[in-house]
């Protein structure tokens, strides 16, 4: 049973560092590169999303497993994001052209009994 969504903030970051298995300092040298940027309470306390911990691990991993630094964990980050918007609209564009190639009499056929 889920007790809260995917984006909503819940993790403190003793909380967060335990889980990943690094320190909290880690997490704000994360935070000083700009790699992520957690919410913050009104008494600036940072708290961390279950999406935000799936990120934080794709970091430690480029880190730690394939050792680049932060400054290039951030641009694969920046290349994967637009990875993903360049399927999304790849998607999109062939979706609209296989609608607009179908033949006008294919719709008209499967339209009647």
């Amino acid at each position: 049973m889920r007790l809260h969504g995917p984006d909503e903030p819940v993790y403190t970051i003793g909380v967060a560092a335990r889980l990943l298995g690094v320190s909290p300092q880690t997490l704000r040298a994360i935070e000083r590169e700009g790699l992520l940027e957690p919410y913050r309470t009104e008494a600036n306390i940072r708290l961390y999303s279950e999406n935000d911990l799936l990120l934080l691990r794709r970091i430690r991993n480029l880190i730690s497993e394939e050792g680049v630094n932060l400054a290039g964990v951030k641009i694969i980050l920046e290349m994967e994001a637009r990875m993903g918007k360049m399927t999304i609209k790849y998607r999109e564009v062939s979706q609209a052209a296989d609608k607009d190639s179908r033949d006008p009499e294919d719709d008209k056929n499967r339209t009647r009994p």
